[in-house]
């Protein structure tokens, strides 16, 4: 669990910043070592580990970006369906003056400065354990990888900064080309993995297998990029994701279900977690929380009989699926769907709506699978919202109404207003790991091992038993027999990874043709599905090539001291 303690001011570009030294319960002692300075403490083994440990307390501001990492793309829009959003619609509203862009920028380039602070103090550590320093140098750097995998992504040509930041403030950056800033990347992750052991008796440090599956994801990425190897990356991030698959350390639990529900002993800490950005349940030491409980839900305190629900708290408004990610699950077969939502919201406070009486816990919504008629709808006294109304809502004009999320639920939060979770945040587990290797073998022609790595994790999603209607076993009902495409994979993704995976990246990321923009799925998708940005941008079936990359912020332009173009288009 992670603890905040305020150490110092680190400076990067041209901006200060308050950082606070955060380490995880699970492998460290609450310590404040009040007015210590740099000097005299970081090159200490104790200094140095907190110095270390500080490097995971940036990961969870940097997680929490729920509309940048998801709006604009095939499964999420904003919550009300009249939202002039311009991370949804790709609008003039998204620009280089937009908070998400700036704050996002800045996290990334602060948590680069304490990885470049840790490599420096680690080169001055006395009386230390070289072994551990040299595991310790590992995380920094893998984490580093991270942040810049994140940054090029966003941003593309990016300042490669290697160095700490110290009271030398450098007013003029260049921005590095991106194929240079991936070079980086590689080397940052394979040193770490020739130093990070398999595992680790902390849960929540970063081990080899974090910066495997990272660097199949970076040659999986790289992969379709004009800059990059092509098949040559392709083989590799095959290679690495079945390294990780086949190492013994992780294993897919039984039960997809298990992964979310409190109610399952070690839910969050298993062998397919292979990381996780950790909060603690003290809320003294837990920052502003976690609240990825509040993101894809609609606000339920509009309707009385529901009011400020503990049980289903309060949603930030900020995101919401479209209907066509419910479409996306075989709902008799696939034990995700009822893993994710509830098909039911069910009354928390006794009232009476459209003149019918209602009790606790009677239902007051239900989500069928399938549409029921007019005729169908009026016996029932609960409210039916079907497949194709979830776009509308009986309680409040212009908002959207549609199954609820249980995925996230947090059983720490206390109260409606309590925003401050303190669930873990999954960043990968061994269920992605099975899609990265299936990508990359659908880019390199090899069906076969494409759709072992499908339909294992479609073995793993279908509910135990037999279908009385069929006569064959969910399990067998669910395994896909076609061909296996990018499509395919990214509609698995959905289903699996949803509220998980940053999907804007991962959209971005394929291409059908490397560097023919009209197969780029973030570009063709969205259009497709999203249909708030279809309306915004009518007639097009294409977007703009330019949102392939977002704008760098405006207030690192104008405070740098030389040339720093903006991305083009912006």
């Amino acid at each position: 669990m992670m603890k905040y303690i305020n150490k110092k001011y680190l400076l990067i570009s041209t901006f200060a910043l308050l950082i606070g030294i955060t380490g995880c319960k699970k492998f460290t002692d609450e310590y404040n070592p009040a007015n210590r300075v740099a000097e005299g403490y970081y090159d200490t083994p104790s200094g140095f580990e907190d110095l270390v440990k500080a490097n995971y307390a940036t990961l969870r501001g940097i997680v929490n970006f729920p509309g940048f990492f998801n709006l604009g793309t095939d499964t999420y829009s904003t919550q009300n369906i009249t939202d002039n959003n311009g991370e949804n619609l790709y609008n003039i509203n998204f620009n280089s003056f937009n908070g998400d862009v700036q704050n996002f920028y800045t996290q990334l380039y602060a948590a680069i400065n304490i990885a470049n602070n840790t490599l420096y103090w680690s080169t001055r550590v006395t009386g230390g354990n070289a072994t551990t320093i040299n595991i310790r140098v590992a995380e920094a750097k893998a984490l580093r990888a991270y942040y810049y995998f994140y940054l090029a992504e966003t941003f593309g040509d990016v300042p490669l900064v290697l160095t700490r930041t110290t009271g030398d403030i450098t007013l003029a950056f260049v921005r590095t080309p991106e194929k240079d800033i991936y070079t980086q990347i590689i080397q940052d992750l394979n040193d770490a993995i020739a130093a990070l052991p398999a595992t680790t008796t902390d849960f929540g440090r970063v081990t080899k297998g974090f910066a495997q599956h990272l660097l199949s994801k970076v040659y999986l990425t790289r992969g379709y990029k004009s800059y990059g190897a092509g098949n040559t990356d392709f083989t590799q991030a095959a290679t690495l994701a079945e390294t990780v698959i086949n190492s013994g350390t992780y294993a897919l639990k039984p039960r997809f279900s298990d992964l979310f529900d409190p109610n399952v002993a070690n839910y969050q800490a298993n062998n397919e977690v292979i990381f996780s950005v950790q909060y603690s349940t003290n809320t003294l030491f837990n920052g502003g929380g976690n609240t990825l409980h509040q993101w894809f839900m609609w606000d339920v305190q509009n309707t009385a009989l529901l009011g400020r629900s503990v049980f289903y708290g309060k949603t930030n408004n900020a995101i919401a699926p479209v209907p066509y990610f419910f479409s996306l699950f075989n709902k008799t077969s696939d034990s995700r769907y009822l893993a994710t939502v509830y098909d039911a919201i069910i009354t928390q406070i006794a009232g009476t709506y459209s003149g019918k009486s209602f009790a606790v816990g009677d239902t007051l919504i239900y989500y069928p699978n399938v549409a029921f008629t007019p005729a169908q709808k009026a016996l029932r006294k609960y409210i039916v919202i079907n497949p194709d109304e979830y776009r509308t809502s009986p309680f409040l004009a212009s908002v959207r109404n549609y199954p609820q999320f249980k995925k996230f639920r947090d059983p720490f939060v206390a109260g409606y207003v309590d925003n401050g979770g303190a669930r873990d945040t999954y960043i990968f587990r061994l269920a992605e790991t099975y899609l990265m290797a299936a990508e990359a073998y659908v880019k390199l022609g090899n069906q076969s091992k494409a759709l072992t790595y499908l339909n294992t994790l479609r073995t793993r999603a279908a509910k135990t038993g037999t279908n009385p209607v069929s006569g064959l076993t969910y399990a067998a009902e669910l395994q896909y027999s076609g061909i296996v495409t990018l499509d395919v994979i990214l509609e698995e993704r959905a289903r699996e990874l949803v509220g998980e995976e940053f999907r804007w990246y991962e959209l971005k990321r394929m291409y059908e043709t490397v560097g023919n923009v009209s197969t780029n799925k973030l570009l063709t998708r969205s259009l497709l599905y999203n249909e708030e940005l279809k309306a915004a941008q009518t007639g097009k079936t294409v977007l703009d090539a330019k949102f392939l990359l977002r704008p760098i912020p405006q207030q690192q332009i104008d405070l740098n001291r030389g040339a720093f173009p903006q991305n083009p288009g912006y």
